[in-house]
């Protein structure tokens, strides 16, 4: 069945009616998020020390303290004191159709972590929230998702689209939050999702971009980047807190469920 696909210009509206809305209905005192900071090492990403555990790193190979010399990183009481680095080059085998990595292509890997996982109810988390990625380059994004599905509701369905990405198409793995690293289902490519299978969006109006996030799964797309600059990404599934979802890390507006994408 053919699926009638939004323009960018009703997706950029959409955004910023829903920006307003979120402005105007965040929850007063709500916790400020963790001010993901750059480092001087690479491109690693600096946060609170208590931001993901030991063992939920060492679960997936997604989640990487590259930047810190290897003779400390096992010895370190968390990974969360130097974040993962947001891009490394020709990161595992080539593989087909949408999010196609081949050697020598920059690899970005985030990971979305649960409130629970990082001791904190209704803030799930990207990690990093802010990387960087290299100016006039082809680029594959993974996204290795431990959160379960908060459904779109109608006025949001429009970002089960994915858009601005190479070929329009995504790349869907399942997994097991127990064993992440192993598949639990055939990968599937997809243009979209049903709206209620999302868990977040990663959607960046700037650079005219949303991808769906499936839950427990790790999702795969390429795309272009042209001429540096900064750009602000959210989550525009209300994955949060409070009655409406809108609360909680949707409210804290930076670090968890928004950051920032420097091409650079």
């Amino acid at each position: 069945m053919s699926r009638l696909r939004p323009t960018r210009s009703l997706f950029l509206c959409t955004f910023s009616v829903v920006a307003v809305a979120v402005l105007a209905t965040g929850c007063a005192g709500t916790a400020a998020g963790p001010a993901w900071t750059e480092s001087a090492a690479g491109h690693a990403l600096a946060g609170p020390v208590t931001a993901v555990s030991v063992a939920a790193a060492r679960s997936t190979d997604v989640v990487r303290a590259v930047a810190r010399p290897a003779s400390t990183r096992e010895a370190a009481p968390t990974p969360a004191g130097i974040q993962p680095a947001s891009v490394s080059t020709g990161a595992g085998p080539a593989r087909g159709g949408a999010g196609t990595a081949t050697a020598g292509t920059p690899h970005v890997y985030l990971t979305i972590v649960t409130g629970e996982m990082i001791g904190t109810k209704d803030y799930p988390a990207y990690i990093p929230s802010s990387f960087v990625l290299p100016a006039y380059s082809t680029v594959v994004v993974t996204v290795t998702d431990f959160d379960s599905a908060t459904p779109l509701p109608a006025a949001l369905q429009v970002y089960a689209h994915a858009q601005g990405i190479v070929g329009d198409a995504f790349t869907v793995t399942p997994f097991d939050p127990k064993t992440p690293n192993a598949a639990a289902g055939p990968t599937t490519s997809h243009t979209s999702l049903d709206p209620a299978d999302v868990a977040h969006t990663l959607t960046a109006p700037g650079l005219g971009l949303n991808v769906p996030i499936a839950a427990l799964s790790r999702v795969t797309f390429t795309i272009r980047t042209g001429a540096p600059g900064t750009y602000t990404w959210h989550c525009m599934d209300p994955c949060g807190g409070g009655p409406t979802g809108w609360g909680g890390a949707m409210a804290a507006r930076s670090g968890y469920m928004e950051g920032t994408i420097t091409v650079a």
